[in-house]
C-alpha cells in the first residue's frame, strides 16, 4: 500500500510541476510542438533508404533523375504533380541519386506537418494542439507514407496547411495569411492532382457545417432533450420558426457587425478583393514555376535519346520570366499543357478519358461500378482500420464530445470530421486503383477531432489524479495505454519491420521483396568496379506466340529495341514491366544491354562479358546450367508481392569484372 501511495504521490508531484511550467511559460505549447516535430523528423529520416523502391517510387524517381541528366521536363499527369520531380532533381545534384535522397522531401514535409497545429490555436486548447501534433507525428499511416516517395503526404500536408492558414485568416483578418494560403494551395496542386478533391471536400464539409449551424446549433443533446419531451405540433412549429428567425438574425448580425467595425465598409471590402487578387497571383506564380516546361519539354521525354538531343527547346520558366517578350509564350505553353493533362486525368462524359498508356482515370471503365468501388474501397479502409485505428476511433469520440457539448463546441471539429468521414467513402470513387496510401487523405482531417478526444482523456486522467480519484485515473491510464499499444504495434510491425510483406496493410502489391536491396547494392558495387562496356545484361528468350509482353523484361524484336516511345533508358527493355530496376540502373550509372537469344547469352556468359545477368524464372529458355558452369551464381527475388511471373534471378560473377567488352 505504501508503495502504491508513493507512486501516486510522485505522479501528483510530476503533474504539479508540469502544470506550473505550462502556466508560467507563455511559449510552452510552442516548445512542446517543436519538440514533437523534431521527433517526427527523426522517426521519418532514420533508415529512410533501407526499403527497396516500390514500382511508383522507381518510376517517378527515374524521371526526376532524367530531368537532372538531360535538362528536359514537362508536366505529365501520369507521373502526378511536378513538385517532387523538381525537388528531387535538385537533391540528386547535391547528394547523388539514392532511395534516401528521393524520399527525403516527403519525409521532411511529413515531419513538419505537426507545426500546423499551432495555426489552429484559436479553436483548439493547449492540450488539443499538442495532441494533434502527436497524432500527426506518430500515426502509422502518416509515418509509413512519409517514408515513401509518393505525393500523397505532400498534397495532404500542403492542403491542410493552406486550410489552417485560411482558418488563421478568419481568426485575425490579416492578409498575410491569405497569401500564405495561396502559396500552399499552389504547392498542393503542384504535388498531386487530387488537391482538387480537397477543395471539393472543403466545400462539402462547409455545406454540412452550415446545415449543422442552421438546424442543430446547440448539438445533439439539445435535440434529444426536446424530442424526449414528446413536443406538440405547435411546439415543433414554434421551434422551427424560431430557428429560421434566429438564422436570419445571425446573418444580419454578421453584416451589421462588419459595417460597424469599418468606417467605410465598401472600401474595406474592396481591399479584401485586392488581397484576393494578389493571393491568386502568388498562387499562379508558384504554379507556373513548377508546371512550366524545361529544356526540350515533352519532346525531350517522348523521344528516343538520339532524337531528344536534337529536339527544339521550349521557352522554359527562367527564359520566360526574365524576358517579358517571351512571357506570353511561356504562359500559353504551360497552360495548354496543364489543360491537356488535366483533361486526361478528369472523367469525361463518356465515362472517362484515356490518358497516356491507355490508362483511364475514371475507375468504372469496363467494370461494374460496385465491383470496382469495392476493389478501391478495401485497401484504403484496411490501412485506415489496421494502421490508424487509434485516430479513427478517437475521431468518432471527439465528434460526439463536441456535438454533445461535453467539450466546448467549435465549428472546426465537425468540419474536419465531415471532411475525413466523407473521404473514407468518397476517395475510392476518384482513383484509378485501390491503394492503401489513400488512407493518408482520411487520417489528416480526422486527426483534428481525434486530438479533441485524446486531450479529453488526458485531462480526465490529470484531473482525477489531482483529486485523488484513483479509479478514474486508472481508467484514463488504461485507455491511454491501449491507444499507445495500438499505435506502437502498427508502427513497429508495419512502418519499421515487414515493410515489403503482402500481409502488411500498408504495402501495395507492386512492392519488391526486402532481400532485393542487398542484391542491388552488390550490383552497384560490381558495376562501379567494372571497366567493361556492359555492366548488366537483361535476358528474356521466349518469342512468337509464347512471348509474354505483360511480364517480360525484354521485347522479342531486336529491331525495335531502339524505338522507345519515351526517352526511358535502357530503351531495349520493356521498361514498365521491370520497374523499379531502371531507377537503380540510372542511379548506379550502369551500362545495360539486352539479349533474347539463348545461344548469344551462353556465349556472353562464357566470355564473361558482364558481371551481372538478369533472367526471369518463368522463361524456359534460360540456360541455367551454362551460367553456373561459367561461374555465375544466381539468387531469385520477387519484383511484386504476388504473382509467379514476377520472380526473377540475378546472376553475378566477380570474375567477369573488367574482363573486356563484347566483340
Amino acid at each position: 500500500m505504501s508503495t502504491s501511495s508513493g507512486v501516486v504521490s510522485a505522479l501528483q508531484q510530476f503533474r504539479r510541476r508540469g502544470q506550473s511550467w505550462l502556466d508560467s511559460d507563455d511559449h510552452a505549447t510552442v516548445k512542446l510542438v517543436v519538440a514533437i516535430t523534431l521527433l517526427g523528423l527523426a522517426l521519418r529520416v532514420v533508415s529512410l533508404g533501407y526499403r527497396v523502391a516500390h514500382f511508383d517510387e522507381g518510376r517517378v524517381a527515374y524521371w526526376a533523375w532524367h530531368y537532372g541528366d538531360t535538362g528536359n521536363f514537362a508536366y505529365r499527369y501520369i507521373i502526378h504533380g511536378p513538385f517532387i520531380q523538381h525537388v528531387d532533381r535538385w537533391l540528386f545534384g547535391l547528394i547523388g541519386p539514392s532511395d534516401f535522397a528521393m524520399r527525403l522531401p516527403v519525409a521532411v514535409v511529413g515531419g513538419l506537418l505537426p507545426l500546423t497545429a499551432l495555426l489552429l490555436r484559436e479553436h483548439l486548447n493547449r492540450s488539443e494542439i499538442v495532441a494533434l501534433a502527436l497524432l500527426f507525428t506518430l500515426d502509422p499511416v502518416m509515418l509509413y507514407y512519409s517514408r515513401f516517395m509518393r505525393s500523397d503526404v505532400l498534397v495532404a500536408a500542403f492542403m491542410f496547411t493552406a486550410f489552417a492558414f485560411l482558418v488563421r485568416l478568419y481568426d485575425t483578418r490579416k492578409a498575410r495569411y491569405m497569401y500564405a494560403a495561396g502559396v500552399f494551395l499552389a504547392l498542393g496542386f503542384a504535388s498531386k492532382e487530387n488537391a482538387l478533391v480537397y477543395v471539393v471536400t472543403w466545400l462539402g464539409a462547409t455545406g454540412l457545417l452550415l446545415a449543422k449551424i442552421l438546424v442543430l446549433p446547440d448539438g445533439f443533446r439539445d435535440a434529444a432533450t426536446f424530442l424526449a419531451e414528446a413536443p406538440s405540433p405547435s411546439r415543433v412549429r414554434d421551434r422551427l420558426v424560431g430557428r429560421v428567425k434566429g438564422d436570419v438574425g445571425r446573418v444580419v448580425g454578421i453584416v451589421r457587425g462588419f459595417r460597424a467595425r469599418h468606417d467605410d465598409a465598401w472600401l474595406t471590402a474592396g481591399a479584401y478583393v485586392g488581397h484576393i487578387v494578389l493571393a491568386l497571383v502568388a498562387f499562379g506564380f508558384v504554379s507556373l514555376f513548377f508546371y512550366a516546361p524545361r529544356g526540350a519539354g515533352i519532346d525531350g521525354i517522348e523521344s528516343h535519346p538520339a532524337i531528344a538531343a536534337s529536339a527544339p527547346g521550349y521557352i522554359g520558366f527562367w527564359e520566360g520570366i526574365t524576358n517579358p517578350a517571351l512571357f506570353p509564350q511561356l504562359l500559353e505553353t504551360t497552360v495548354d499543357r496543364v489543360v491537356d493533362q488535366w483533361s486526361n486525368w478528369l472523367p469525361s462524359g463518356e465515362g472517362g478519358s484515356s490518358g497516356t498508356g491507355g490508362e483511364s482515370f475514371w475507375p468504372f471503365s469496363g467494370m461494374k461500378p460496385y465491383d470496382t468501388y469495392m476493389k478501391h474501397f478495401w485497401p484504403s479502409t484496411a490501412a485506415l482500420v489496421q494502421g490508424s485505428r487509434a485516430v479513427a476511433a478517437l475521431a468518432g469520440v471527439g465528434y460526439l464530445l463536441d456535438r454533445l457539448g461535453i467539450t466546448t463546441p467549435r465549428h472546426l471539429i465537425p468540419f474536419c470530421f465531415y471532411a475525413g468521414f466523407v473521404s473514407i467513402f468518397g476517395y475510392p470513387l476518384g482513383t484509378d486503383i485501390g491503394a492503401p496510401w489513400l488512407a493518408v487523405h482520411m487520417v489528416v482531417p480526422l486527426a483534428v477531432p481525434a486530438a479533441v478526444a485524446l486531450a479529453a482523456v488526458v485531462r480526465w486522467g490529470s484531473q482525477s489524479l489531482a483529486t485523488d480519484d484513483l479509479p478514474s485515473f486508472g481508467s484514463a491510464t488504461l485507455v491511454l495505454f491501449a491507444l499507445s499499444v495500438l499505435v506502437a504495434q502498427a508502427g513497429v510491425g508495419q512502418v519499421y519491420t515487414n515493410t515489403t510483406e503482402d500481409s502488411n496493410p500498408m504495402v501495395q502489391y507492386a512492392q519488391p521483396n526486402a532481400e532485393l536491396k542487398g542484391e542491388l547494392r552488390e550490383m552497384d558495387r560490381l558495376a562501379a568496379a567494372n571497366n567493361g562496356s556492359t555492366d548488366v545484361v537483361v535476358y528474356y528468350g521466349e518469342s512468337g506466340s509464347q512471348h509474354d509482353r505483360y511480364n517480360a523484361y525484354v521485347g522479342p524484336d531486336r529491331n525495335s529495341w531502339d524505338e522507345s516511345y519515351r526517352n526511358n533508358k535502357p530503351t531495349c527493355m520493356m521498361w514498365y514491366n521491370s520497374l523499379p530496376l531502371p531507377w537503380y540502373f540510372a542511379a548506379g550509372d550502369m551500362d545495360v544491354d539486352c539479349e533474347n537469344s539463348e545461344r548469344n547469352l551462353e556465349s556472353l556468359a562464357d566470355q564473361r562479358t558482364s558481371p551481372v545477368i538478369i533472367t526471369q524464372n518463368f522463361d524456359p529458355t534460360v540456360p541455367e546450367e551454362e551460367l553456373r558452369a561459367a561461374g555465375y551464381e544466381g539468387e531469385s527475388y520477387r519484383l511484386r508481392t504476388t504473382g509467379d511471373r514476377n520472380v526473377f534471378t540475378v546472376w553475378t560473377n566477380e570474375d567477369a569484372v573488367d574482363n573486356g567488352t563484347a566483340d
